[in-house]
This record gives C-alpha cells, structure tokens and sequence, in this order.
C-alpha cells in the first residue's frame, strides 16, 4: 500500500508538531511531505510536495484556511481538504465544506479520531480512474469557441454539435461541448440523450469542487468529445448562477483542449460572461435578408461591447443562391467578414436531428456538402488558435 502523503497546515507550531508526532506513529501509512505555517505557504508547497491530503486550520494570517481551500480546488483539484477547526466555528466549516473542503476534524481531537478521520477521507474521496489525476499533464488551457446568435432557428445548435465531432476526429485533443442555452438547450437532444444528467444535477449536488466530482455528470460522446447539457426545463434555468458557471469553467479549463460552448440568444450575464471568456465568437445567421438585418444588428451590439475582427467571426448557416442574395453580395453587406458559409441540405439536416444521430458522426461527413464545410471551418478554427 501507498503511503497517504500529508501536508499540515497550521500558524501555531506546536500543534504541527503534535501531529506530527501522532501521524509518524503509523508511518508504513503516513508520510508527512511538508509543514506551512500560512494559506499562502499551502498553496507554494502543493506543487512540489505534491499531497494528498491537507490537514488545513482555518485561521492563519495572510491567506487564511477558507481562501486557501478554495484556491485548493480550482488549481489542484485532487487534492484532499480536511479542516482542522476549534469548538464554535459551525459557520466557518460550512464555509469551508462551499470551498471544497471534504471533511473536518474539530479541536482538541484524539490520536485515532485523527487517523481514522484521514484514512476514511482518503478511501472515499481518492482519484478513481487507473492514471491519477495528478500524475497528468494539466498544463491545458483550453481554447474557448462559443456559437451564438441574435435569432433562433438558424441551426445554430446543430453547427455546435457537429463542429465539436469533427474537432474530435481531426485534432489529437480534448474536446467538450456546453449546452449553455439554459432556457431551451437542444444538445441532448440533438444526440438522442432523453432523461441526461445536466448542469443542474451539478450545481444541486455541490460538484463543482473539481474535476473528479464534475466527470461523473458529462455525456460521454467519444473517447475525445464529452459533453455537459442543459437543463431539462426552462425553469430551472434560474438555478444556474453565473458564480456557478465561472467556476466550473475555471476547472473544466485545465483538462482540455477546447471547449465549445453553445449559448442562448440573449445577452444576460451568463452568456456575457462567456462571449468574454471565449477566444472565438462565432456568430450565426442565414441568408434570409431578416436574419441578415438581425445577424447586421446583433454584430453592432457585440462590436460596441468590444469584440473585435479577430475575436468575432460570422458564419452563413443554409445558405442558397435561392434566396436571391449570392456571396459576393453578403460579403459586399458583411465587408468580407464573411467566416464560412454553410450550404443549405435539409434533407441531411432533418433526418440527422429526426434521428438524434449528428450527420458529422459519420465516417463519410466530409463526403456531404454540409459536412465538409463544416469540416473546412473546424480546419480554420484549428489555424487561429495555433
């Protein structure tokens, strides 16, 4: 067996030492890596003692236990919180439990109350999958593309859906694939998932503390796609928070390449915050001469929000001379912005979303002319974020 590596931390040295002394009497189990008299010192210590569990008091100078736990977390989510607090601080642990802490123990403890509460936590809250988590690189820092529309109906889901497959397919890397259409998501749908667990489920089940917690709630779609989707009702979506949303992206952040995030089409304070988390914006429209008006309004509202060229790119989703607008006259009205254009196939389109297979999972997509367009835009996407 594996010996617990443990980091204390605590400003009084004495009670450092106290445990010390208790957890070097059961050292074939225990390996004490490192002492940190402050929060601050924790977090300069985690990277290189590499624990398993801190032994974390709440009160210390400079960063306390609270904001130390917190940072805990995000950055370095397989690591095991156990607060060390005294009598009379019952809203301090609640606290502590909302950071990510995973168990206390209340001072003065007793030789096997702290061992056993050690061994306990370990067992229950020890990373699951063969490779430990923090044996993997978690340098990523995901490139961010979010879809977004000023007008429903534009398909703008199904370009979601399907570009998140072929980056899968064409790029050696990580993909996942938000459903933040909060009010009306129809990812799930979309890939013939009827009764999924959603963000919701996270959020209410108090998950988002890491990465370990949050994977039990993703669609797996492929090796390389995973997807989280929306709730099931529209009245749920109140229960999301942006708080709520900004921390899970922070985490989910570390452990892929890229995250597509498909948004509703109103500008509240989630989807602000993602068109501002993003790298790529990707606005979609089609080439009826209302969705343009719609598509030339929606880009002006984003441009005066300061999204620029480089971060906004226009996408022409169904797009068919038929209409009696070719593409040299949209690129005349968009003045060349124009990033890809779709070309209109219904009858691939219908029978994809009638099926809830997505066209791109098959091996033929490129075949299709809506499959190798959207191909040709993953391709683009590719370049700019090299």
């Amino acid at each position: 067996m594996n010996k617990i590596k443990i980091l204390i931390a605590d400003d009084i040295e004495e009670t450092r030492n106290v445990i010390k002394k208790i957890l070097n009497l059961e050292k074939e189990q225990f390996e004490v890596v490192g002492e940190a008299e402050n929060g601050e010192k924790v977090l300069e210590l985690i990277p290189k003692a590499r624990p398993d569990i801190v032994l974390m008091d709440i009160n210390m100078p400079l960063v306390n236990g609270l904001e130390a736990t917190e940072k805990i977390s995000e950055e370095y989510p397989w690591v095991i919180v156990i607060i060390l607090s005294v009598q009379g601080e019952n809203e301090y642990l609640k606290k502590a439990m909302f950071s990510g802490a995973k168990e206390y123990i209340i001072k003065p403890f007793h030789f096997n109350e702290l061992t056993k509460t050690i061994k306990a936590t370990y067992e229950k809250y020890k990373p699951r999958e063969i490779n430990n988590e923090r044996d993997k690189n978690l340098s990523k820092d995901a490139k961010v593309i979010t879809f977004f529309s000023s007008k429903g109906g534009v398909g703008k889901s199904i370009i979601a859906l399907n570009a998140s497959i072929v980056l899968s397919k064409i790029q050696d890397s990580k993909i996942l694939l938000l459903d933040m259409d909060l009010l009306f998501g129809d990812i799930a749908m979309l890939v013939n998932q009827c009764n999924p667990k959603t963000i919701l489920d996270v959020i209410d089940d108090g998950q988002l503390d890491s990465y370990v917690n949050i994977k039990p709630y993703l669609y797996k779609y492929n090796e390389s796609l995973d997807m989280l989707f929306a709730p099931l009702k529209p009245e749920a979506a109140e229960y999301v928070s942006k708080d709520s949303v900004e921390k899970m992206m922070k985490i989910l952040q570390k452990y892929y390449d890229f995250i597509v995030i498909d948004t509703g089409i109103n500008f509240n304070d989630i989807t602000l915050y993602l068109l501002d988390y993003a790298q790529t914006i990707l606005f979609v429209t089609t080439s009826e001469i209302v969705s343009l008006k719609n598509a030339k309004l929606g880009l002006g509202v984003m441009k005066s929000l300061g999204y620029d060229k480089g971060k906004l790119e226009l996408i022409i989703n169904k797009f068919t001379t038929s209409y009696g607008i070719n593409r040299t006259e949209l690129e005349e009205a968009f003045e060349g912005d124009v990033f890809t254009l779709i070309p209109e196939d219904e009858k691939t389109v219908n029978l994809s979303v009638n099926r809830g297979q997505p066209f791109c999972a098959n091996a033929r997509y490129n075949k299709l002319k809506v499959g190798n367009s959207i191909k040709l835009m993953c391709e683009k996407l590719l370049d700019k974020a090299n």
